[in-house]
């Protein structure tokens, strides 16, 4: 597939998917979809898109299989960010009924910056014992000092 001097990369990769096509081999969309994987290390990943069909790629193992794993992976991502805000509301709304709503505000953007789940899971056990909102800032404090 390396492209000829005088010829456009755009020019090169239409005639390189056009003699492609015409090679007999057991399993196309597969031999595309190597073909896009490999050209995508010298061309634009949306000019490979574009040139070499979307459904060819679509019906090969090789697309399958990496779809099927960035869909897993966003989906723990998604259980991960929903276990995230659930955390923080929880804590949120421990510190507005023990504290007040003003102190609960005061310490959103603190907690909105933590990642750490169980982290933030001493922090709801801390926002259940404060009293005050300084109880709940020491709790803050020694939580990251453990880290």
């Amino acid at each position: 597939m390396k492209r000829l001097a005088d010829v456009d990369a755009e020019q090169w990769l239409r005639r390189c998917v056009q003699v492609s096509d015409t090679v007999e081999v057991p399993d196309k969309p597969a031999y595309f979809a190597g073909k896009a994987v490999i050209g995508n290390l010298v061309y634009e990943h949306q000019m490979i898109i574009d040139i070499i069909s979307e459904e060819t790629m679509h019906e090969s193992p090789l697309v399958e299989y990496l779809t099927e794993k960035a869909t897993a992976e966003a989906l723990q991502q998604g259980i991960q960010q929903g276990i995230k805000t659930r955390a923080l509301e929880d804590i949120l709304e421990v510190l507005e009924l023990r504290l007040e709503l003003e102190a609960a505000n005061a310490f959103k953007p603190v907690l909105d910056a933590i990642d750490d789940l169980d982290r933030l899971k001493q922090l709801h056990r801390a926002a259940i014992l404060a009293n005050t909102p300084e109880d709940f800032q020491q709790a803050l404090k020694s939580t990251e000092i453990e880290r």
